[in-house]
């Protein structure tokens, strides 16, 4: 099974030059647990609830950080058509819980999540469970 079905496709999308404190706060408005950043059209960077947070806890004025200097440098982005198991090995190694989904020419697409995951590893299940089982002949 293939991420593209379970993606969140209407994406909190940010401005590099927003606040982490605004940030926080349209994050809190939609209930989500985070932010793309985009720029010139193409996604730069996810900022979490988690990140503004430890921002917070580490003594920052999250009025004054912009987005653009918290998020990491490099960007680690999959296509729609990365397998559920593989988007799960990519958040496990990476200590990620969002993936940002891109098409080929690099446009945001959407935002794979922990939920995401859990629902895709249900759906397998599930099927997996109700496939029939066939029984060789014995002869």
């Amino acid at each position: 099974m293939e991420i593209e079905a379970l993606i969140t496709r209407a994406v909190l999308t940010l401005k590099g030059g927003d606040t982490v404190r605004a940030a926080a706060s349209k994050m809190i408005e939609r209930g989500v647990g985070s932010a793309v950043v985009v720029e010139g059209g193409k996604p730069t960077g996810i900022i979490t609830d988690r990140d503004a947070l430890k921002l917070v806890a580490q003594g920052a004025d999250a009025s004054q950080v912009k987005v653009r200097d918290f998020v990491p440098r490099r960007l680690v982005t999959v296509s729609p058509a990365t397998p559920v198991l593989e988007a799960a090995r990519i958040m496990r190694e990476k200590n990620f819980r969002h993936l940002v989904v891109v098409d080929a020419e690099g446009n945001l697409v959407g935002v794979f999540s922990m939920r995401d995951l859990v629902v895709g590893l249900l759906q397998e299940r599930a099927a997996a469970a109700s496939a029939p089982v066939s029984v060789p002949d014995i002869d």
